[in-house]
């Protein structure tokens, strides 16, 4: 299927202030490359000859016959952040490289992904699902732990239950109620609500192996119920002061991000994440605060955005090895590192744009500075992004339209302990940066105004 963004649209993004038709476009360009991804998978363990090629394929077909038949809940599934992230590992392994983490693959997992949406749209079926790591995934779904030495299990849905089968022994598949059950755990949804009505939900994902990148090393293990109970307050306050301040970037949170995976605490640092493999996810340690999460959100959605609109269109310039200062990050970036932070950064200056006449007393202070930090730092990408000489014309219009919302911006007033704070920071930002990489790039070293970007 062919996808195309409008000039609004692509400008839209740009500016970070998406349409609802861009919004939609991205999730539909997401969907058809799962979709693709699922399909590479099939051909892939034909070609190589890997023993699950079979059942790969009457997996895949098992799914395309649900599809027609559920479409809501196949479009869950196929585009849940996971289904990426697996299509991308198989495809990485069965083309030869290592198996990193998790290790291996298992193509005849396309029958999981069929049986997924057996469950969520209560479509009667039978599906011969691996088991793989001592469990059977269902992406969206929930996890069921297989009796030792189980190498596949069969799961019967009736169009009202499911059932799991293993030897002799049988399971029930909670459908409704509980998300937990004797060997299984169930992803739960996280509720928001705003005025009164749930206008937001997420699901929270810490059991799918492939729910993140490393995900057994990075990714936290099963939350408590209290533990998500209190996520899903704090979601409750955050959407709360998104929908009522920062609509625009709640209508957009609302339609690019659908889940939360925990990671693993690091000490007394907070720390989020996306990955372009897993569309529609946002990783982030935890405790964290409502409005902490808020920002955090917008953040990891401008990421989001981002490599969704890169897997329609080009933006990147070929890598010439040239590396730039971030000063979000205490290492040289190289381009696509410098186009993704300065971009994700826009998103949090105009949360801090607003938030910060929402503040009062040292909070609203510290709301300033926010503002005038992170203004500076887009300034500063921007002046790098602008500088390059050869980028791609959709590029050239990508940045200027980043561009544009600073300039609206670059004559507001910031009250002036807040300013000095920030230039503080940011020159103590860039001391580290140059005793640790050398001089700053040549472009930044005299320029205040923004250039025109270069194609």
């Amino acid at each position: 299927m062919n996808h195309s963004f409008s000039g609004a649209d692509f400008d839209s993004l740009a500016a970070g202030m998406a349409t609802s038709g861009a919004i939609e476009s991205l999730g539909a360009i997401q969907h058809s490359r799962n979709l693709l991804l699922l399909r590479s998978v099939v051909d892939a363990a034909r070609r190589t000859g890997h023993p699950e090629a079979a059942a790969a394929r009457h997996g895949f077909e098992q799914l395309m016959e649900l599809k027609r038949r559920a479409p809501d809940a196949a479009a869950a599934v196929i585009t849940h952040p996971s289904t990426g992230g697996w299509g991308l590992h198989a495809l990485r392994v069965l083309g030869g490289a290592p198996p990193g983490d998790p290790p291996g693959v298992r193509p005849a997992q396309l029958a999981g992904l069929a049986a997924a949406v057996a469950v969520r749209g209560r479509c009667a079926g039978t599906f011969t699902v691996p088991v793989s790591r001592g469990v059977v995934t269902l992406p969206s779904v929930g996890v069921l732990t297989a009796p030792e030495g189980a190498d596949t299990v069969r799961i019967v849905h009736d169009g009202r239950k499911a059932v799991a089968t293993a030897g002799r022994t049988s399971s029930p598949i909670p459908i409704d109620g509980a998300p937990d059950a004797p060997g299984w755990r169930g992803l739960r949804t996280l509720r928001a609500r705003s005025g009164g009505r749930t206008e937001f939900a997420l699901l929270l994902d810490d059991v799918d192996p492939f729910r993140f990148p490393r995900a057994s090393s990075a990714a936290a293990e099963r939350l408590s119920e209290a533990a998500a109970a209190e996520l899903e307050r704090t979601l409750g306050e955050s959407w709360d002061l998104l929908s009522r301040h920062h609509r625009s970037s709640a209508r957009e949170l609302s339609g690019t991000v659908s889940t939360l995976t925990p990671l693993r605490s690091s000490g007394d640092d907070f720390r989020s994440a996306t990955s372009r493999e897993h569309f529609g996810c946002v990783a982030l340690s935890l405790p964290v605060d409502p409005t902490q999460l808020a920002v955090t959100l917008v953040h990891e959605a401008q990421h989001g955005k981002l490599a969704a609109i890169m897997d329609a269109v080009r933006l990147l310039p070929g890598d010439d090895a040239r590396r730039y200062y971030a000063p979000w990050r205490p290492d040289p970036r190289p381009f696509s590192g410098l186009l993704h932070g300065t971009y994700a950064f826009l998103g949090v200056a105009r949360f801090w744009r607003r938030q910060r006449w929402l503040e009062r007393g040292e909070q609203a202070l510290a709301a300033h500075l926010e503002y005038a930090q992170w203004r500076e730092a887009v300034r500063l990408g921007l002046v790098q992004l602008c500088s390059h000489d050869r980028l791609p014309a959709l590029t050239v219009r990508f940045v200027r339209g980043m561009r544009h919302v600073l300039d609206q911006w670059s004559a507001e007033p910031v009250p002036g302990p807040a300013a000095a704070l920030a230039a503080e920071r940011s020159a103590a930002h860039r001391a580290r940066w140059i005793a640790a990489n050398g001089p700053l790039p040549g472009c930044l070293r005299a320029v205040r105004d923004l250039p025109d970007p270069v194609a």
